[in-house]
């Protein structure tokens, strides 16, 4: 593990001890101007559509199937389903 100083830690984020005090100050008396927020996690897959959840129930030979799929192409679960829903979709169409 690497242990940073102070100016290394400046370096790194290009802040220094003094402007990040100033922000704290003006984020706690409200006069926090956020700017462009960043959000942890994986980013939304659109701006102006909401996600929700779907369960259901299928066979443990699908599921392993698509464990096995997914293993080879890198992708998630989750990721293959909302592929294969897509799809559907287009045919349909």
């Amino acid at each position: 593990m690497t242990i940073m100083d102070t100016k290394d830690l400046e370096r790194k984020f290009g802040v220094t001890a003094e402007e990040l005090a100033e922000r704290a100050k003006a984020y706690e008396s409200g006069d926090w101007s956020p700017g462009k927020t960043t959000r942890m996690g994986r980013p939304p897959f659109s701006e102006d559509d909401e996600l929700e959840s779907i369960t259901f129930r299928i066979p443990k030979s699908r599921i392993r199937a698509i464990e096995m799929v997914i293993a080879e192409r890198g992708k998630s679960r989750s990721e293959f389903l909302r592929d294969a829903v897509d799809r559907a979709l287009k045919d349909i169409a």
